[in-house]
């Protein structure tokens, strides 16, 4: 990674998974393992931000599917000139996933994700991140349509 002052860049890999703790119609029948790569630029006061990632199931992977996740998602901040005061970030978020094997094994869903995102600055780098966008189906394919999002963090 680059801080703003040397390039303002980020190229990270992640591993997560999870373990079933409910019945299957209250949550997955199997373990997942989940590798995301991500990638960021920022360019002044616009920024660049991707995932690719997959979830494995460790076992009735073809019965269950793998899919594939995909996004990007455009920023451009307002605000926040000093580290110290708030800043507002209108975005653009693209999202697709590809479904390989499973009940809705070939399918793609895209959406298009227009939304804010605010930040209030706590202490030197930590900061409340709070924010909401609309999920509009762009593909033929979608399980659903305008759903309301909202997120909140503590980012350090």
């Amino acid at each position: 990674s680059r801080n703003e002052q040397h390039g303002n860049a980020i190229l990270t890999g992640f591993l997560g998974g999870s373990i079933p703790t409910g019945t299957y119609k209250n949550g997955s029948v199997n373990a997942t393992v989940s590798p995301s790569l991500a990638a960021g630029k920022g360019l002044g006061r616009f920024d660049v931000q991707s995932t690719l990632g997959a979830q494995i199931p460790v076992a009735s992977g073809e019965k269950y599917g793998r899919p594939i996740a995909w996004n990007a998602a455009m920023q451009y901040k307002i605000g926040g000139a000093h580290p110290a005061t708030p800043s507002f970030w209108p975005e653009l978020e693209l999202n697709s996933t590809y479904f390989v094997g499973g009940p809705n094994d070939g399918r793609v869903q895209t959406f298009a994700t227009p939304g804010a995102i605010a930040r209030f600055p706590l202490h030197r780098r930590l900061g409340v991140v709070i924010g909401a966008g609309m999920q509009i189906a762009t593909s033929r394919y979608h399980a659903y349509n305008h759903a309301l999002i909202f997120t909140a963090r503590l980012p350090f």
